[in-house]
C-alpha cells in the first residue's frame, strides 16, 4: 500500500471514530420527562413556601421584586386546578419554611423586608384556618430548611446574619419545640431536604458565599445524623443553592437552583446505593428559589426567579418516562 493511500485510510478511520463517538453521545439521552401543568392562579413569585396535606399541595408567601405575599393557594393534582384559601395570618414574607405532618401544614420563619422572623403558624386544611403556635426557639432567620415525619416537624439551618446549623423539633402531641442535635458538617443557607421512607436527607446550599457538598441523613427515631456521599463526587455542577427538592417513588430529586448562575439541571438520589444520577433537565426557564411538592411517583417544581424575571409556571416530573419536548 502506498504512503498516500495509507494516510487516506487512516484519515477515513479517524473520521469514522469521531463520528461514532458523537452519535453515541447524542443518543445518550437522560431519563425523565417534564410536563407543564396549570399555572399558579396567583402572582408570579420566588422564595414561596410549600407543603402537602392529604394529597393536596399548598403554596404561600414569596416575593416578586417589589411585594411580599401572604396569600395561600391549594393545588389538586387530580383536577390540575388551583383554589385560593385563607390567607396566611402572619406578616407577609419570603424565604419562610413549610412542612406538613400527618394532619396539618406549618409555615414559619422568613424575611419581611426588614426583619428575620421566627414566628410559626399551623394550617388546618379541613377547616381552612390558621392557628399561631409557639415561636421557633432559635433566632429569627430565613432560607432555613424544614420537613415533617409522622406527627413531628423539624426546622433548622438558615441565615440570621450568618449561616446556621442548629435544629429543632416540634411535637404536635405537646404543642412544643425542643432542641435536637445540630446538623453535622457545614452551616448553610438555601439548602435542600427531602424525606424518603421516614428518613430525611439534607444537603446543598451555601456557607460564607461558597457552595457546600456535604450530604446527611437524619434518623428521627434516634435523632442522629449520618454523613452520606458528597454531592460533588459525580459532577462539580451538581452542587447548588436555592434548589427545588422533592421525593418521588422512593428516590430524591433536586432541580433548578444556582450553581454559578441559574441552572435547569436535575439530579436523582438513590438511598439504596447512596449515589446521584443526572436526569433530564427541567424544561422550563432556568431559575432559582423555586419550591416543590410531590405526590406518589411524581414531583412538581413551581414558581422561582431568574434575575428580575419571576415565574408562575408549574411543571410535573415523570421520572421513568423518556423526554418528550412536545407534550
Amino acid at each position: 500500500m502506498s504512503n498516500k493511500l495509507s494516510v487516506l485510510v487512516l484519515a477515513m478511520a479517524g473520521i469514522f471514530l469521531v463520528s461514532s463517538c458523537r452519535n453515541d453521545d447524542d443518543d445518550d439521552e437522560l431519563v425523565g420527562n417534564w410536563v407543564r401543568v396549570s399555572d399558579l392562579d396567583g402572582k408570579p413569585r420566588s422564595n414561596a413556601s410549600a407543603f402537602v396535606v392529604n394529597g393536596i399541595g399548598y403554596l404561600t408567601g414569596g416575593y416578586d421584586g417589589e411585594d411580599y405575599y401572604n396569600d395561600l393557594w391549594s393545588y389538586d393534582p387530580n383536577a390540575n386546578s388551583w383554589t385560593q384559601k385563607a390567607d396566611f395570618p402572619g406578616v407577609k414574607r419570603s424565604s419562610a419554611v413549610g412542612f406538613a405532618t400527618d394532619s396539618y401544614g406549618y409555615v414559619g420563619t422568613g424575611y419581611d423586608g426588614t426583619n428575620k422572623l421566627n414566628d410559626f403558624y399551623k394550617y388546618d386544611a379541613s377547616a381552612n384556618s390558621w392557628t399561631k403556635i409557639d415561636d421557633l426557639p432559635g433566632t429569627g432567620r430565613y432560607a432555613a430548611l424544614a420537613f415533617g415525619i409522622g406527627s413531628k416537624g423539624y426546622v433548622g439551618t438558615g441565615y440570621d446574619g450568618s449561616e446556621l446549623k442548629d435544629f429543632y423539633k416540634y411535637d404536635e402531641a405537646t404543642s412544643s419545640w425542643t432542641t435536637i442535635t445540630s446538623l453535622g458538617g457545614s452551616k448553610r443557607r438555601d439548602g435542600a431536604v427531602f424525606v424518603i421512607n421516614g428518613t430525611a436527607y439534607v444537603g446543598f446550599g451555601t456557607n460564607n458565599g461558597s457552595l457546600v457538598s456535604d450530604f446527611w441523613a437524619f434518623d428521627p427515631s434516634s435523632e442522629t445524623w449520618t454523613r452520606k456521599a458528597n454531592t460533588s463526587d459525580d459532577d462539580d455542577t451538581q452542587n447548588r443553592a436555592s434548589t427545588a427538592a422533592f421525593a418521588a417513588g422512593g428516590l430524591g430529586y433536586v432541580s433548578t437552583g444556582n450553581v454559578s448562575g441559574v441552572t435547569n439541571s436535575t439530579w436523582e438520589y438513590n438511598p439504596s446505593t447512596d449515589d446521584w444520577t443526572e436526569r433530564t433537565a427541567f424544561e422550563g426557564s432556568s431559575r432559582e428559589s423555586a419550591c416543590a411538592f410531590s405526590f406518589g411517583t411524581y414531583g412538581y417544581v413551581l414558581t422561582g426567579n431568574s434575575g428580575s424575571s419571576y415565574f408562575d409556571d408549574i411543571w410535573v416530573f415523570h421520572p421513568t418516562e423518556t423526554e418528550n419536548e412536545d407534550d
